[in-house]
């Protein structure tokens, strides 16, 4: 029988889920639709590439992986040095500027300005990689360099979110294929931040424990966990908005990403390199999107446990899901989780040097 099911955590949406597509078989077309080999484009056209300063965004910070530590090599494009391992750019198309502005108007044709700051951070020189064949040194480079710049931005004037964001491929809306992440800031919390923080804070003060907090205790060792460690648990939510979905959050209460140890980044960069590798070996080079919901990290209540939520793009979106908010999930969560969870305990195993 079908059933529908209500995201009772977080977000108020609803999932459907029909009872004919749970089988291989089945799976294995969706996958087949949208698992189609994507062209790279030539490098010597990649901004990010070592080499082509003349046509990449404005270099603000370098760091090299030398002597056991990430160093910063420099901060400007005057004294390029080749050999780094990881790069920051601001942005020279942004969606967001600090450029002052003063255009406002009220309802019902509410504007304000789209103040912020527009960064991209490269992980690696390569360019014929994906982020999914990062190891888990360049994960826990990168994952130093996320939390730097995160916790730089919120010193910053005018910034009241950080969101971290990232994909791959068209539909996970990257254009250059060069794997990089994305930094932008906004001066008021996203909806579903915003949405997530306002469930969390009213379930906190109704029950006095976190919400979050109770659905990874109820998820350990459950249908839907794909493996979990001493930090973190990879797991398939209840009622996924996109096929496949999966999130990483951390075991111990925490809210601010910026704020976990070495040992903690450690832990994550070993999950996030085994699940998602995992989602490649189940689902194919698939294009995906994945994002950061921290909390906000100036003096609010507005604050959530933070973790990572990974979509693999799979399958278009329908009227049903644009026009009404009824989200169609095949197959179901557990089948999912049995799926991505073998193929990622595997790869987990591997990265350890157990098999």
């Amino acid at each position: 029988m079908s059933e529908m099911r209500k995201d009772c955590y977080v977000q108020d949406k609803f999932v459907l889920i029909p009872n004919h597509v749970n089988k291989d078989e089945d799976l294995l077309k969706i996958i087949q639709q949208k698992n189609k080999p994507e062209s790279l484009p030539d490098n010597n056209n990649c901004p990010y590439c070592p080499g082509n300063k003349q046509i990449s965004d404005q270099l603000i910070l370098s760091f090299v992986f030398k002597d056991g530590m990430l160093q910063r090599l420099y901060d400007s494009q005057d004294t390029v040095n080749e050999n780094w391992t990881i790069r920051v750019f601001e942005c020279k198309n942004p969606i967001v500027s600090t450029t002052p502005t003063h255009e406002y108007s009220d309802k019902p044709y509410y504007r304000e300005p789209a103040y912020g700051y527009d960064f991209i951070i490269i992980p690696t020189p390569e360019h014929d990689v994906s982020l999914t064949d990062l190891s888990i040194e360049q994960w826990t480079n990168l994952l130093l360099v996320l939390q730097d710049r995160v916790r730089w931005l919120y010193s910053q004037r005018g910034v009241t979110y950080v969101a971290i964001y990232a994909g791959r491929g068209s539909n996970g809306g990257n254009i250059i294929t060069h794997p990089h992440f994305h930094i932008t800031t906004f001066s008021s919390i996203p909806p579903v931040i915003e949405k997530e923080a306002k469930t969390f804070h009213q379930l906190m003060n109704e029950t006095g424990s976190c919400p979050s907090c109770n659905m990874i205790e109820s998820e350990i060792n459950g249908p839907r966990q794909l493996f979990s460690t001493a930090h973190f648990i990879a797991m398939v939510p209840w009622a996924p908005t996109y096929n496949c979905e999966f999130w990483i959050c951390p075991r111990k209460h925490s809210t601010f990403f910026s704020k976990i140890n070495q040992k903690e980044i450690s832990d994550l960069s070993l999950v996030i390199c085994s699940s998602m590798r995992g989602m490649d070996n189940v689902l194919g080079k698939t294009d995906f999107s994945m994002a950061f919901h921290i909390s906000p990290e100036k003096k609010n209540s507005r604050q959530i446990h933070w973790h990572i939520e990974i979509y693999p793009l799979i399958s278009s979106w329908s009227g049903l899901e644009r026009g009404f908010g009824i989200f169609v999930n095949v197959p179901n969560p557990e089948y999912s989780a049995e799926l991505l969870g073998a193929a990622s305990r595997k790869e987990l195993a591997r990265l350890m040097g157990i098999i």
